[in-house]
Parts: C-alpha cells; sequence; structure tokens
C-alpha cells in the first residue's frame, strides 16, 4: 500500500539530508580560521532540521500502513508483532554497523537516526494494542517530560563542541540513548507516534479514494499545533526551561518540536488531498508519471540512499585524510565550498535515480530486501 504523497515527502525528506550532510561534513568549515565562526554557515543545517522530523513523521505513517497490509492477508497479530521487533532490531543493529563502518569506532553510540528508527518500530508495535486515543496522550507525554530529561542528564556538558561527545561509560551511553544523542528516543518519538496516530487519515481503505475525509481533523489538528508554536515562540516566560522557546534542533526545543510538526502533518494533507484523492485527466497523468516514478524510486530505496549517499562521501573523505596528513578526519568540514558541496549532492542525487532503477531491473540486493528476508 503506497501512497504518492508520502512517497514525494520521503524523496523531499532524503534529498535534503543528502544536502546537508555533503555540505556539513565537505564544506561547513572551509575557509574559515576560527572554529567559532563555523556558527555563520548553520543556515545550511535548516534542510536537516525539517527532514529528520519528516522522515520520522512518515516511519509512522508506514508502519501503520505496513500492519494494515499484513491484517488484510490474514497474517496473526503474533507473527506482525515478531516481524516488527525484528525490523527494528536489524535497523538497530545496522545502526550500530554504520556508526563503525561509515563513520568511526568512538561514535558507536552516537544515536543516530537507524537506531532511532529501529527502536520507534518497536515501540509502535507496543502501541499497536493501545486505544487510539492514548495515542495523542503519549505523544503528549513524550514531549513533556523530555526537557527535564535534558535537564537531569546535563544536556550541554555532551555538547560542548557542537557535537554530541560522550565517554564509554554505561551511564553516558543510556542517557545518550534516553535524552542527549543526536536522536534520542525523548523528544524524537513524538514524531512516529503521531505518523503513526494520523495514518488512518490517509490511508485509503478508511474513506473512499475520490473524496475527502467527512471531517477535517488533520487540517485542524496542524492549525492547532502551529498555534501552539507560536504561542510558545512569543510568550514572555522566564522559567528555568526557557531555552525550550527557542527553535532549536539539538537539542529539540519544544518550539522546534511542535513547528515541524505541524510543517510536516499539514504539508501530509496537503499533498494527500493534491495528489492521492485528486482525480487527474489523462493528460495529467502522462505528465506526472516520470516524476511520480522518480519519487517512488528514491522512496522505495531511501535507507539504500541513506547509507549509500554517505559512504560515497565520507569515505573518500577519511582516505585523503589519511593519505595526507595521516589523520582520517584532517579534511573533516574543511575540504571544499559550500556550493561545491551542494552541486556534489544534486550529481548524486540525480545519479542515485537510473542506479536503483538497474538495480530493480537487475533483480540485485538492496538493504531494504536483506530486511525483509532476515524479519519478514
Amino acid at each position: 500500500m503506497r501512497l504518492l504523497s508520502v512517497d514525494i515527502l520521503r524523496t523531499l525528506a532524503i534529498v535534503m539530508m543528502v544536502l546537508v550532510h555533503f555540505v556539513e561534513n565537505l564544506a561547513i568549515g572551509y575557509g574559515l580560521e576560527a572554529p567559532q565562526s563555523v556558527a555563520s554557515h548553520r543556515p545550511w543545517w535548516l534542510p536537516v532540521s525539517l527532514a529528520a522530523p519528516l522522515f520520522t513523521l512518515l516511519s509512522g505513517v508506514s508502519y501503520r500502513a505496513w500492519v494494515a497490509v499484513l491484517k488484510t492477508r490474514d497474517v496473526p497479530d503474533e507473527v506482525i508483532s515478531k516481524r516488527s521487533v525484528r525490523r527494528g532490531l536489524f535497523l538497530i543493529g545496522l545502526g550500530f554497523f554504520f556508526n563503525v563502518f561509515v563513520w568511526l569506532p568512538e561514535d558507536t553510540f552516537n544515536w543516530d537516526i537507524l537506531t532511532f528508527i529501529g527502536s520507534a518500530l518497536i515501540f509502535l508495535n507496543v502501541l499497536r494494542s493501545a486505544p487510539a486515543e492514548i495515542l495523542p496522550v503519549v505523544a503528549f507525554l513524550i514531549a513533556a517530560i523530555s526537557p527535564t530529561l535534558r535537564m537531569v542528564a546535563d544536556y550541554p556538558a555532551f555538547w560542548t563542541n557542537s557535537y554530541f561527545d560522550y565517554d564509554f561509560t554505561l551511564t553516558d551511553v543510556i542517557q545518550g540513548y534516553l535524552a542527549t544523542g543526536y536522536f534520542p528516543l525523548f523528544p524524537w518519538l513524538l514524531f512516529p507516534v503521531a505518523g503513526y496516530a494520523i495514518a488512518p487519515l490517509v490511508l485509503p481503505e478508511q474513506h473512499g479514494r475520490n473524496q475527502m475525509p467527512s471531517a477535517p481533523q488533520f487540517f485542524r489538528l496542524g492549525i492547532l499545533l502551529l498555534g501552539v508554536a507560536l504561542l510558545v515562540r512569543f510568550a514572555p516566560w522566564d522559567a528555568p526551561l526557557g531555552s525550550e522557546l527557542c527553535f532549536s534542533m539539538f537539542p529539540a526545543s519544544t518550539r522546534y518540536l511542535l513547528s515541524v510538526l505541524s510543517g510536516g502533518i499539514g504539508g501530509l494533507f496537503l499533498l494527500h488531498s493534491l495528489v492521492d484523492l485528486r482525480p487527474a485527466s489523462e493528460g495529467e497523468r502522462r505528465q506526472s508519471l516520470s516524476a511520480a516514478l522518480i519519487c517512488r524510486v528514491i522512496s522505495r530505496h531511501s535507507l539504500s540512499l541513506y547509507l549509500l549517499h554517505h559512504v560515497v562521501h565520507i569515505w573518500p573523505l577519511w582516505v585523503y585524510g589519511l593519505a595526507t596528513t595521516g589523520e582520517p578526519t584532517s579534511h573533516w568540514q574543511t575540504l571544499m565550498p559550500a556550493p561545491v558541496a551542494a552541486g556534489l549532492a544534486v550529481l548524486f542525487c540525480a545519479g542515485s535515480v537510473p542506479l536503483f532503477l538497474l538495480i530493480d531491473h537487475r533483480g540485485w540486493p538492496t538493504v531494504e530486501t536483506m530486511m525483509r528476508w532476515v524479519a519478514d
């Protein structure tokens, strides 16, 4: 069960990730002598501040769609749970492998997005048996307790160099997983839980393919979240957790969470109404066929693309640093100007489409097929 609106948004998310990672890792400090001047390049972080929430929101939508397909095939609930857990564990293991072999062993427990999505799938599997009314409560609690968890864990102590820096101790590893890593469970679980909760409003079995949902709860929810985000932004509060009023991804502040969540929900609703529900003429279908094919290819292979784009720009960076200075990370963030890195990101995205079309045509294995083979 695939929705073109979801494929479009996931394509947008992965393209933004590729752009920001190429620029961040190859160019963000190029030509800058003072390390603190790197902050002047932070506009390049804007795409990833939108991409990661969108990607994780859609993971919740896709998980519910996947479960719905299995139920239509009369797959027992116990089997669905086992497959969900195995998929989650596969992604967690893949995340650790990725951290060690693409980055460096000292980054094993940086809790990046792969380990997070794997954990989120296991958490969503637990929520499957919960009443629908519980889901908003769970989402609220995740957002509400996250600032306190960060304060108790002393979040700034892990980010003194503007990146997550931890000691190999059980306490630091657990705190990173829960509250202080790049994508800790709190508050990032908010996005897949929200995606899982709103999925029935866009899945085709819930309403006719050619008519809008009977009540615009989806739209009202997005407006409500945006209104709360604006309230948080302009509220003249002076509290111990005042940093929650800032628009910050690291840490993910309350204002940031509400703003990007409302934008993601609103974008999904808009595209769903324009692409999935609106009848298209024959001419429009022909014109949009190529664009839809591109989005479906990128969306279907988003996991492979996420891994591949790191390999093609991080490994050469490490090899070049090792060959020229003896230190793999010596050229990290300083290799080239930002526009050149952005151009390389665009070339990678353009080249990935025919590559994965060829892979599909030949039936070659991908990370996605490996996950299905292991988990299903």
